[in-house]
């Protein structure tokens, strides 16, 4: 009897387990887009959709708007509720047959999406410039941001695993996209509405794995390597993630690799004569260091016994990705993508003739560096009387610490990220979308002319709506990299199409950083772009635009559009940023004259000019601007194919 009885509980516990376990299965959810804090678009309907058991009927109701809805077959479900104006803060309330889910501070404003690589991805924190400022000051609770979780798909996902809305304030602000969180400001305070960001990027990642399967398919030029990925069998989900492990146990090396100190690489006295030389600027590329590698420098200096009752200050320049430095054996501080690197050095720690500076260097990404060719390196006394140079040569020497895995990341395999990323938040009611991206496509500009435009068919076309808006972010200026002018012109080609714009940004960029700290102008030019396209207002949003040309003798007269205020032309101590050539295509520095809309461009050395070119350089010399001040769009008058401006 006793057995029986035993028996009989052990079944009905697992009676009431196995109901529990398909009543959680049947969970009430929304899709992870939704959330407190949300921003909802106003002016269309608004989009709600999640999951439940099969055929169950779902009430919701949104401030005084409600609506109801059954579940298909698979227990997903979705509704549209009429159009919000502007408003809130309101309560989501989501009924089920035996759950009810609340949201709570949701606020009807205007929604953008922003996305693209590591621009776009550059959070405030990393920092930009003026970060702690700006971080103080921001303290906008009308403004939030959805950070889409990193992940990669083979196939169209339907949600994310993680995320959630967060209000902008001095605490989460740091993590926010600055280019998307200073075009969010930009607009707050023009409109006074909630501004809700989307933010949905991923560092180093191509156009192709943004864009859907079918879209992709329908380009010639792509579709069989498009094939070539489906038809492999990988997972790719697993193997990022294998590959995000790996990047995490580097992560753990570079903090915690301590051979350097148990050899005591950093003392004054360490024997350091078999390593290599190498002069400031340290470059790791120049180098041929691993694309991620831990790099130890050491140099000598003297400093006059006269000044040793001052405290110094070091100035190592830009450092590229961090820095732990030391003087005489002493750390005197560690830094992470700094500008501009200062230590302050006390005058006790200090000493008449030799000392020694150390520095363990992580280079990153293949572009580590402690300085730039526009940066010195040096010891200065405070009251700046006294001034001591680090330049020349460094030793260095890269195989004291440990070489640092590096992962396969599958983040840019075509379609992974828009099946992943992007699928999972189609159909949310949005305004339009940012783009900052093409510096991994640089290579391959001639591609970009038909991809842009193909993203951006293919992005409104699953929104349902031809009309949003496509504003996007011309590459900024970048020391040797040959091909950005003719990405430049491959970018500007998407102007064609009707509600697009372009943030010029060649006078933004930092010549020697693929990563530009000042991001708060580029969503400034962006914001203005949005203000004319998107909600009409009448606003100076694009700098002069390349009209038309004739040939007049020995001089070229070129005229344009948007020449609000009238064409500036800045002075330069380099050149005016315009060259011509005649039919030999060699190009030549060129004069320039104002003249009205028109420009009057001539060069001594060329008698019969047929082209002209301007800022047609990867780092070119700015010049020209309308009266508004927003620079003009570089061009070309010439259809050469690979020639490239003197």
């Amino acid at each position: 009897m006793k057995n029986v009885r035993s028996k009989t509980i052990a079944l009905t516990v697992l009676a009431l387990f196995i109901c529990c376990f398909y009543t959680l299965g049947e969970n009430l959810s929304l899709a992870r887009l939704f959330s407190d804090n949300m921003v909802l678009q106003q002016g269309i309907p608004v989009q709600i959709w999640g999951k439940a058991a099969p055929n169950e009927r779902i009430q919701i109701r949104l401030g005084n708007k409600k609506g109801t809805v059954k579940t298909g077959a698979d227990g997903k479900w979705r509704l549209s509720l009429p159009a919000f104006d502007y408003g809130g803060p309101y309560a989501l309330e989501v009924k089920g047959s035996k759950q009810t889910l609340k949201y709570e501070n949701i606020m009807i404003g205007e929604v953008w999406l922003a996305s693209g690589q590591s621009n776009m991805n550059f959070a405030i924190n990393r920092p930009i410039s003026n970060m702690e400022k700006v971080v103080e000051e921001a303290n906008y609770p009308m403004i939030r941001e959805f950070a889409v979780p990193l992940r990669v798909g083979k196939a169209p996902l339907d949600d994310f695993k993680k995320g959630e809305w967060k209000v902008c304030n001095p605490q989460n602000v740091p993590e926010f996209s600055a280019v998307a969180y200073f075009f969010a400001r930009s607009l707050y305070l023009k409109k006074k509405v909630a501004i809700g960001i989307i933010h949905v990027s991923w560092s180093g990642s191509r156009i192709e794995a943004w864009i859907s399967k079918d879209a992709l398919l329908s380009y010639p030029e792509v579709k069989d390597k498009v094939v070539d990925a489906y038809n492999d069998t990988t997972d790719w989900a697993k193997m990022q993630f294998l590959c995000d492990r790996t990047d995490t146990i580097r992560n753990v090396i570079v903090k915690n690799a301590h051979n350097g100190m148990d050899q005591e690489v950093y003392k004054p006295e360490y024997e350091d004569s078999t390593w290599k030389s190498s002069d400031y600027p340290i470059k790791g590329w120049k180098l041929k260091a691993p694309s991620y590698s831990l790099i130890w420098l050491r140099k000598n200096f003297d400093m006059p016994t006269r000044t040793m009752d001052k405290d110094y200050v070091l100035h190592l320049g830009r450092v590229l990705e961090s820095d732990i430095t030391y003087i005489n054996g002493v750390e005197v501080g560690r830094s992470s993508q700094l500008d501009q690197t200062e230590y302050k050095i006390p005058h006790d720690l200090l000493k008449p003739g030799k000392n020694v500076i150390t520095i363990r260097l992580y280079d990153a990404w293949g572009s580590g560096q402690i300085g730039s060719q526009a940066d010195e390196a040096y010891m200065q006394s405070e009251d700046k009387t006294v001034k001591v140079s680090l330049g020349g040569q460094w030793k260095y020497n890269m195989d004291i610490e440990p070489r640092l895995p590096v992962g396969k990341s599958y983040s840019n395999m075509p379609t992974g990220l828009f099946n992943a990323m992007i699928n999972p938040l189609i159909p949310y009611g949005i305004k339009g979308f940012l783009w900052y991206q093409g510096e991994s496509n640089a290579d391959s500009y001639e591609q970009y002319k038909t991809l842009q435009p193909l993203l951006i068919k293919d992005w409104r076309t699953r929104w349902g709506k031809e009309n949003l808006s496509f504003l996007f972010v011309q590459l900024p200026n970048l020391k040797g990299s040959t091909s950005w002018p003719w990405m430049r012109e491959a970018q500007a080609q998407s102007l064609q199409i009707p509600y697009t714009g372009m943030a010029v940004s060649i006078d933004l960029g930092d010549p020697y950083d693929v990563h530009p700290h000042q991001k708060q102008p580029v969503a400034e030019r962006l914001a203005l772009l949005a203000t004319h396209l998107a909600y009409g207002e009448d606003v100076v949003c694009s700098g002069p635009v390349f009209s038309q040309y004739r040939l007049d003798g020995n001089s070229v007269v070129v005229s344009f559009i948007n020449t609000d205020g009238g064409l500036v032309l800045k002075d330069s101590l380099q050149n005016t940023g315009f060259v011509v050539a005649g039919a030999d295509k060699q190009f030549h520095p060129a004069e320039v004259l104002v003249r009205g809309k028109e420009l009057v461009i001539k060069s001594p050395m060329v008698d019969k000019p047929v082209a002209v070119r301007y800022a047609w350089e990867a780092d070119p010399c700015v010049t020209l601007y309308n009266g508004k001040g927003l620079p003009a769009t570089p061009f070309r008058t010439d259809d050469w194919v690979f020639e490239k401006s003197k």
